[in-house]
């Protein structure tokens, strides 16, 4: 191919070629630029998109979700897309998130009751044990109910029978016989160690009764021999006493007893006997032989401070019949077996009842001091809010519930949540307006009473005025597995309250939400051990943003090698199994020695820009001296722990349970409380597979999380609300993992965490470790790591906050919301800026431009598109603003296409309904065509570059087997990109060949007399044929003068012309200005122009360019062209003549 520069001297023929194809991507198709709110994705920055399953990649799809009591839909991005791209493949989408946060309100946590810590019972723990071993004397009456030989159920205390022979327990005892203070039946029943159930400690009582007093027969071995007294006529055997113990009873305490009960008799060793009723294993305090004890006879301490407080008092007793039967007092002549004497019983029972009458002696036990599980005691489980509702008057939520109102039942049928964390528990709430309400919920997933059931998850999702509350955290699997591993007894009988944040007397609230989006990001991951320390490497932060990014991805790193200096990291689903992993992307070989290809910020891309993002899911944050080459030869060991928040001065934060192991077969995972029939019901692994298993965060056995643990939890509320000032980071850090199992020595508040000194693991270990050493590359077969394949773990994003205020009904963007006007000052603290504001720092001037209201958070996703070298679209929209609802934000839209772009059509949307009402069964709420009409003119757009369509249609979403009503926006778009792909821009998107649209049906089937309306007020109508369905029947823009322009096929012809004819044009720049580059100029231009003519959108054409001396002095060249659009045929009159029968059409 010849060169355009090159002379030639020699004859011959020679060719050349211009290409202007390198134009072709800017201008060639059809590219939508879109801002709105998508279901997840990276926020205030156009990503480009394109296919339907990018989309769904990085924003997540369709949803026919609105705002509440709305028919605005809240995500209708995602139809316009997925219409869209079924006829483009260029998409540019912002999505928006919210600036401003919210008030969470007060709150209303739930807390575990640590169990009995059985290591409190050594010597060396500090503890006072034993408090004091006391022996009381009962004296009992209890009448046969058979022949001289059964015992009745019943017992007194005196002949007359008139007093309950419990009353004489000590209430130290007595009390573990209640469900609670007020019942006076002693009617708790006891569940063993295999699992079945003891009646009652009660009913026990009266067993140990009928196993001592049961006279045995003369064919049974004699149980005494000798004594002072002689069995009575006819019995030739005295009674087998038994000593009933429940608990462990000390040694000599026990020995006394089976020493002393039978006065001077002499016991024969096959027929005394000593029977421990709850099955205790006295010889190991953690034994799950203890179980029953624990539960039956040892209750945490109250403490008005901390709900229940953190420690433990309970008893052990054992009980025998004591005493000489010449000390007993008898009136009946006939002597009974020992420790009474048959007697005809006096006072209320019927005459001659025969009774045994005597005295037990009870020896208990007191234990005081005892500790729960520290780390498992006080753990939030379960935090609600109050519901209520922001609006424009308000300036920040107003709650249901505004003090501390809610309290938690644990009396009555609800007290066994104090010993099974999983049982019914009843809350009760006391609303703002004085209505009172209970409820009665569970912590059990699988239970219909499961607090989200009960509460629901968000305010709107229920009704406030018939549940003032809603659940904002549960940790069912931390729960779980704390139970399961006997950790945790039940639940606390009391609720932590914290207020809201704009309560100005108080500091301490979990409330502070008030400030924007946030993006999410794992922990810093760490080295191996190095000495006594490990070192920051980097951290993964989430490329999507907002809280639906802390339930994206999780990330395994997989394969450190120590010898060739290489690890592999996987992104995950955050919902996939640890068993069946759905990999997102993979990067294999991975390094930190930043001088190799491998480098990991190379291979995956970093926040800061050091390096080029390669992954769709996350980048890096690189930490200091990894660029350097510090740790060039160190690989990935493990992660810090979360940030978390401080719920108040007594509660312990949630946290997760990590996999810090592989199990082997036969280990013991769990041990709840209690048994199944005759076995322990412990979880025994059968051996983890390793290639099924990942340490760290994981759903394999032993580990838990629950999703709510990654969501944001606000920070510590500033000094003041009025001003945009940051909360300060909470205190609160939760361990991290780390493989190693030496990096207990990694201590907070020294070495590489001396910055930790003010967080809650200061002086405390800051990882929990795993099962072997891993600083160098293993070599024994016995080392855990030997094998690569078992070198991995996995961490997960937290944090990411949407920044909406999820206490609006809808977004507070309309014009009341712009800086000074009434919506904002409702919100804004009273300033020499605001002097009229009446609100507590919901609303608050971010610059002399800008504030935190919902308005500019849609006006900063608008603005993202206002450069054009650095955005290409000729499309655009904005999904979730109409002009008669948002005015202000429409108006900044059309301001942006046509001054500072001045390239695309932007497609606005009409409302045909009353937008804030939660139904359409009204049909006084529709907006007719005359009032859409009217609405137009109302907000005095007039604009050659704005389009807009009525009415909405409804489409069938088949991801959600729903159907709902949209504006016709999404099949606009996808009817001017088929235009651009089968005709040219300057054909009209409309009609039978290229405006047929994809719906269920039109909103309003309009009639003629109605498109006339529309057309006339320049809406272009959404006709319904009967032969097609719906279908553009317009092609209007909203200028008001009648011109070429007033439609928008020639719009789109001038849209286009400009951009292909400056696309080749800026090639002549910084060329010489004369009369060659004038030349070139016309060269480039003309041939454009002319096909655009050939192609039927132009019918004529002139260029014409000037050689105005000063002009070219001023380094310009000035030109102008001259064209003649063609327009779009919609009118076709056709006259009918009726001709006589004798007529001939040739002289017509």
């Amino acid at each position: 191919m010849a060169d355009g520069n090159k002379v030639f001297v020699s004859p011959g023929v020679y060719t050349s070629e211009k290409d202007l194809t390198f134009v072709a991507q800017s201008v060639g198709v059809t590219t939508l630029g879109v801002v709105g709110e998508t279901l997840k994705g990276p926020a205030f920055e156009p990503i480009f998109i394109q296919s339907y399953d990018d989309f769904t990649t990085r924003f997540g799809g369709t949803s026919p979700t609105t705002y509440v009591d709305s028919q605005i839909p809240k995500y209708e991005l995602g139809y316009i897309a997925k219409s869209y791209l079924s006829q483009s493949n260029q998409l540019f989408v912002t999505r928006v998130l919210g600036l401003s946060g919210y008030d969470a309100g007060p709150s209303f946590s739930v807390l575990t009751l640590g169990e009995l810590d059985p290591k409190s019972f050594r010597a060396d723990s500090g503890s006072s044990v034993v408090s004091a071993i006391t022996q009381t004397i009962l004296p009992f009456v209890v009448p046969l109910t058979g022949t001289n030989t059964t015992v009745g159920e019943t017992a007194f205390i005196n002949d007359a029978m008139n007093g309950d022979f419990f009353t004489q327990i000590p209430g130290v005892v007595l009390n573990h016989f209640r469900t609670s203070d007020t019942d006076t039946s002693w009617g708790e029943t006891v569940t063993l160690t295999n699992g079945t159930t003891l009646p009652t400690l009660k009913q026990s009582f009266l067993d140990f009764f009928s196993a001592t007093l049961s006279i045995k027969t003369a064919s049974n071995t004699l149980c005494y021999t000798g004594g002072s007294q002689t069995p009575a006529s006819g019995v030739t055997a005295w009674p087998c006493p038994t000593v009933y113990q429940y608990g462990c009873i000390p040694s000599a305490t026990t020995n006394a007893a089976t020493a002393d009960t039978v006065d001077t008799l002499t016991a024969a060793t096959s027929a005394l006997t000593v029977t421990n009723i709850l099955g205790s294993d006295c010889t190991d305090w953690t034994s799950y032989k203890n179980d029953s004890w624990y539960y039956a006879l040892f209750d945490n301490d109250n403490s008005t401070t901390c709900c229940t407080g953190s420690t433990y008092s309970g008893v052990s007793y054992q009980l025998y019949i004591s005493g000489n039967p010449s000390d007993i007092s008898f009136s009946a002549t006939t002597p009974g077996p020992y420790g009474g004497y048959y007697k005809a019983a006096t006072g209320t029972t019927t005459a001659g009842t025969i009774v045994y009458s005597g005295n037990v002696v009870m020896d208990y036990v007191s234990y005081t001091n005892l500790s729960a599980e520290t780390e498992y005691d006080g753990m939030v489980v379960l935090t609600l809010r109050s519901r209520g509702i922001s609006d424009k008057a308000s300036g920040g939520p107003v709650y249901s519930i505004s003090a501390n109102t809610v309290n938690m039942q644990c009396t009555g049928d609800y007290y066994k949540v104090m010993e099974n964390p999983f049982a019914s528990f009843g809350i009760s709430a006391g609303t703002v307006n004085g209505t009172a309400y209970t409820f009665k919920t569970s912590m059990s997933n699988t239970s219909q009473d499961y607090v989200s059931r009960v509460f629901g998850r968000s305010p709107y999702d229920k009704k406030k005025e018939e549940v003032p509350l809603f659940v904002e955290e549960t940790y069912p699997a931390l729960l779980t597995d704390a139970w399961k591993k006997g950790k945790v007894r039940g639940l606390q009988c009391c609720l932590q309250y914290l207020p809201s944040a704009r309560n100005t007397t108080n500091t301490n609230t979990i409330a502070w939400y008030m400030h924007q989006w946030t993006t999410p990001e794992t922990p810093w991951i760490v080295s191996e051990l190095q000495g006594t320390d490990v070192y920051r490497l980097f951290k993964f932060v989430s490329i999507s943003d907002g809280t639906s990014a802390n339930r994206e991805i999780k990330i395994s790193l997989i394969n450190m090698s120590f010898e060739r200096g290489e690890f592999d990291i996987l992104v995950r689903d955050f919902y996939d199994t640890d068993a069946n992993p759905n990999v997102l992307e993979k990067y294999t070989r991975c390094s930190l020695d930043p001088t190799k290809v491998s480098f990991v910020g190379r291979k995956i891309g970093t926040s800061t820009g050091e390096f080029e993002l390669k992954s769709k899911y996350t980048m890096l944050y690189l930490g200091e001296g990894l660029l350097d080459g510090t740790f060039a030869n160190s690989v990935p060991a493990g992660f810090e722990g979360y940030r978390f928040r401080g719920y108040g001065t007594c509660p312990t934060n949630p946290k997760l349970v990590y996999k810090t192991k592989y199990y082997t077969p036969g280990e013991t995972v769990f041990d709840p409380p209690f048994g199944s029939g005759t076995v322990n019901n412990q979880t025994v692994s059968g051996g983890d597979k390793v290639s099924k298993v990942y340490l760290g965060v994981s759903n394999s056995t032993g580990a838990a999380y629950d999703p709510d643990f990654f969501n944001y939890k606000g920070k510590q509320v500033p000094s003041t609300l009025c001003t945009p000032a940051d909360g300060g980071e909470w205190n609160v850090i939760t361990k991290g993992f780390h493989m190693d199992s030496g990096a207990t020595v990694v201590i907070g508040g020294t070495g590489a965490y001396t910055d930790w000194t003010g967080t809650t693991l200061n002086n405390k270990q800051v990882f929990d470790c795993g099962a072997g050493q891993f600083n160098h590359e293993p070599t024994l077969a016995t080392e855990p790591y030997k094998k690569l394949r078992s070198r991995k773990f996995t961490v997960a994003p937290h944090g990411g906050f949407d920044g909406w205020d999820i206490y609006r009904k809808t977004r507070s963007n309309s014009d009341d919301y712009r800086m000074g006007l009434s919506g904002f000052l409702a919100g804004a603290c009273t300033s020499s800026d605001f002097p009229l504001g009446t609100g507590l720092g919901t609303f608050k001037k971010l610059s002399t431009t800008e504030a935190n209201t919902d308005y500019f958070a849609f006006l900063r996703g608008i603005e993202t598109f206002n450069n054009p070298e650095s955005v290409d679209i000729n499309v655009f929209t904005t999904p979730g603003l109409d002009y008669v609802d948002n005015l202000g934000l429409v108006n900044e839209a059309i301001d942006m296409v046509e001054t500072q772009r001045a390239d695309s059509l932007y497609v606005v949307t009409t409302p045909d309904y009353n937008m804030f009402v939660a139904d359409t069964t009204d049909t006084t709420n529709q907006v007719t065509p005359e009032e859409a009409v009217d609405n137009l003119e109302d907000s005095l757009i007039d604009s050659n570059y704005t389009a807009t369509y009525y009415p909405w249609i409804q489409v069938r979403d088949t991801a959600n087997n729903k159907q709902i009503y949209i504006p016709p926006t999404a099949e606009v778009m996808r009817n001017i990109a088929l235009t651009d792909n089968i005709s040219f821009p300057w054909f009209a998107s409309a009609g039978y060949t290229r405006g047929l649209v994809d719906a269920v049906k039109a909103r309003k089937k309009l009639t003629l007399d109605e498109r006339d309306t529309l057309y006339v007020g320049r809406l272009n109508p959404i006709a319904t044929f009967s032969d097609v369905g719906p279908i553009i029947w317009g092609n209007k823009t909203l200028q008001i003068r009648e011109s070429a322009l007033d439609r928008i096929n020639v719009r789109r012809l001038l849209l286009q012309t400009r951009k292909l004819i400056s696309a080749v044009s800026v090639r002549l720049i910084f060329e010489q200005n004369d009369d060659i580059v004038r030349q070139q100029f016309l060269d480039l231009v003309n041939p454009i122009l002319d096909s655009i003519r050939r192609d039927r959108g132009l019918t004529d054409f002139r260029v014409v360019l000037s050689n105005d001396p000063e002009e070219i002095d001023r380094n310009e060249m000035n030109g102008k062209i001259y064209i003649k659009p063609t327009r779009a045929l919609e009118y076709i009159f056709v006259e009918f003549l009726i001709t006589p029968t004798g007529a001939s059409f040739e002289d017509i």
